[in-house]
């Protein structure tokens, strides 16, 4: 039991395998007399305390919106959750004053032999990640006393961390593609120049930027916007940190497609077959927010099962993922929800400028794969992600400036096959954490009460 909801643990291994399957029995058992059940993955997480926490936050504020006269009695429905745990790698995803030294300087490893032994640790946690691939990471835990002054040993130890990711499925709109095509020491140079992310909105479409490495400290004015600074790392190792990082991103972002179209969808069929009245909603943060729109990706696939609704939170993807064509003739890699129709109700994505952590991800990855110097990852970036600019290029939805639930006027009119893209921006949703507010859950309500 989690705020008054009947709760079911659901754990994942890395390839979508249910670890006991006595925890969808129970589901399964108690969803007899449901009348709904939510589908709810975290993102990023330490260990499962942390998605467990981020479960109760999203749902004490839930449950108390979904109580609200305008749902017309939607608090009195027999709503169950199935939390899904998968096995998620830790990512800083706030950045706070306390990161920076009294003197206004970043606190970085600025000693080499600090960051070597920095990116020996990252190395070291791939191989737990990933320890399939332990024999590649070790040459290139081997090559690290070489690496710094000679390209020819960057770019061997480039390919050796980049074939960890040969099994991946491609997604050319995220970068990787483009990425694995260039040299290993050609991208860690495109690391040498900091990249300055905003942290609001420019009315100018000429936004100031560059790249700045994924989990640094981004000092502020006071009025929101970034300061411009050096990099959080100064030598060629602090350049393998950031290269590092966002190799983790993707193969984060290829097991969280994997447990979402293996393990919830099977999850979500069995649940079906057993209660085919019972309404399924989707729910994800981050990149469970990817694992979500993976596992509404393969409904679509015959017998096409429709979920009642479909809730991204900060979603860490591409902003052309519902695209039909992202501006050089390839659709996003998650269409098929929109043409085949999937989703029986509403379709809600949250955004906001403020989410840098999506926004640091993809501005590395615009840097490596576009060599774009400016490469902030914003709605004109090529590598944008939609939980920073929302749906681009997509038709089939609509941005609005996320409610206020405190006084909401009136209820939100979602449409079905319509992506509605809540801007928080602004301060309604302060950062990539910041998820549980009542003015998120608010839209979560009206969504669920919808169907």
């Amino acid at each position: 039991m989690i705020t008054d909801f009947d709760f079911f643990p659901l754990t994942f291994d890395e390839n979508g395998k249910l670890g006991n399957p006595a925890q969808f029995t129970a589901l399964n058992t108690r969803a007899a007399t449901a009348t709904d059940v939510i589908f709810l993955a975290h993102g990023f997480r330490n260990n499962e305390n942390d998605a467990t926490t981020l479960y109760a936050g999203i749902l004490k504020t839930f449950k108390e919106n979904l109580a609200r006269p305008e749902f017309h009695g939607a608090g009195n429905r027999n709503v169950i959750v199935a939390g899904v745990y998968w096995p998620s790698k830790p990512f800083q995803e706030t950045f706070s004053s306390s990161d920076a030294s009294g003197d206004g300087s970043v606190q970085a490893a600025d000693d080499e032999l600090q960051e070597m032994v920095a990116v020996l640790q990252q190395l070291e946690s791939m191989k737990n990640m990933s320890p399939e691939h332990s024999a590649e990471l070790d040459q290139a835990i081997a090559l690290l006393p070489e690496v710094k002054n000679d390209p020819d040993t960057q770019d061997e130890f480039v390919g050796l961390v980049l074939s960890i990711l040969n099994d991946t499925e491609l997604d050319v709109t995220e970068g990787l593609q483009q990425i694995r095509a260039q040299q290993g020491s050609d991208l860690l140079g495109k690391l040498s120049t900091p990249v300055i992310l905003p942290t609001v909105q420019s009315d100018s479409d000429q936004d100031e930027g560059g790249t700045l490495a994924v989990g640094s400290f981004i000092p502020s004015t006071g009025n929101g916007a970034a300061l411009s600074v050096g990099s959080f790392f100064g030598s060629i190792f602090g350049k393998i940190g950031q290269f590092l990082n966002l190799t983790t991103w993707y193969i984060m972002k290829s097991r969280s497609g994997s447990v979402g179209a293996t393990g919830v969808a099977k999850a979500v069929r069995d649940l079906k077959a057993t209660h085919p009245a019972i309404k399924i909603h989707l729910v994800g943060h981050s990149l469970g927010g990817r694992l979500m729109a993976g596992c509404a990706k393969s409904l679509a696939q015959p017998p096409v099962l429709q979920p009642a609704s479909l809730t991204l939170l900060e979603a860490a993807f591409s902003h052309y993922g519902f695209s039909a064509n992202n501006g050089a003739g390839t659709p996003g890699f998650f269409r098929d929800v929109i043409d085949k129709k999937v989703v029986k109700g509403p379709m809600i994505s949250t955004f906001s400028f403020q989410d840098t952590v999506v926004g640091h991800v993809y501005a590395i990855a615009s840097r490596l794969a576009d060599d774009n110097v400016k490469a902030i990852g914003d709605a004109n970036d090529p590598f944008g992600g939609i939980g920073r600019n929302g749906a681009q290029k997509t038709v089939e939805s609509a941005a609005v400036k996320l409610k206020t639930a405190a006084a909401p006027g009136a209820p939100y009119t979602f449409t079905p096959g319509v992506v509605t893209c809540l801007d928080g921006s602004g301060g309604l949703i302060k950062e990539h954490g910041d998820v549980a507010n009542s003015d998120v859950t608010y839209a979560l309500a009206s969504a669920v009460a919808m169907t």
